[in-house]
């Protein structure tokens, strides 16, 4: 059964990223000494939070944003691994950043499985928060994932259709800037029961 619940949705910090690659799943991307800092600020923003749960997804740079994230809250969490919040599965791992740019970074166009469309980024994000409203009733959750997880979020909340991307409108639907930054915090508020409720958003870039 669906449930009040307050989910604090945070983009990992910023990546060390030397060969500027578009680097989706690949492993060992940590972050940089720019990404802890904006991790300990989202951190210091909601050290105030009620939070209950916590929950990442299963990339290195998700582990290092809630551990900073966690260290200036005055609770303990055990962190939960979510693969439904993970990065979006696409075949341009190790592609270079300036290649990607001709395209505006699409990484969707053609997809075929096991490759993910935008629907699928949806489909998952939203069984996960489903989830979250029957599991942790009336509480304060957090998780830190990916950009484009919240982006397809994001465009639920603004009603949009499961196939948009909202690329280079999103300011035009509410969103502060072009792409939800680095550690930023994506507050989505449900205050019923409704399966179908569509929640409160805002946005906080704490740095």
């Amino acid at each position: 059964m669906s449930g009040p619940l307050t989910l604090y949705a945070l983009r990992h910090g910023e990546v060390f990223n030397p060969h500027n690659v578009w680097y989706g799943r690949l492993p060992g991307f940590r972050l940089s000494d720019v990404g802890r800092h904006q991790a300990l600020m989202a951190g210091r923003a909601l050290k105030d939070k009620p939070i209950n749960a916590f929950y990442r997804s299963p990339m290195q740079r998700t582990k290092e944003t809630a551990d900073l994230v966690i260290s200036q809250h005055p609770s303990d969490f055990d962190v939960v691994v979510e693969q439904r919040i993970n990065e979006v599965h696409a075949p341009f791992e190790g592609v270079p950043n300036t290649t990607l740019e001709k395209t505006m970074f699409d990484i969707y166009t053609g997809n075929e499985p096991p490759y993910e469309l935008p629907p699928d980024i949806r489909k998952r994000a939203l069984s996960f928060v489903s989830d979250l409203r029957a599991r942790h009733t009336g509480e304060h959750v957090a998780m830190v994932t990916h950009g484009d997880v919240i982006v397809a979020l994001f465009l639920w909340a603004m009603q949009q259709p499961d196939t948009d991307i909202g690329r280079n409108r999103l300011t035009d639907l509410g969103l502060p800037e072009y792409y939800p930054a680095t550690a930023s915090i994506h507050t989505f508020t449900f205050k019923t029961d409704a399966e179908d409720e569509i929640p409160h958003y805002e946005y906080l870039r704490p740095y």
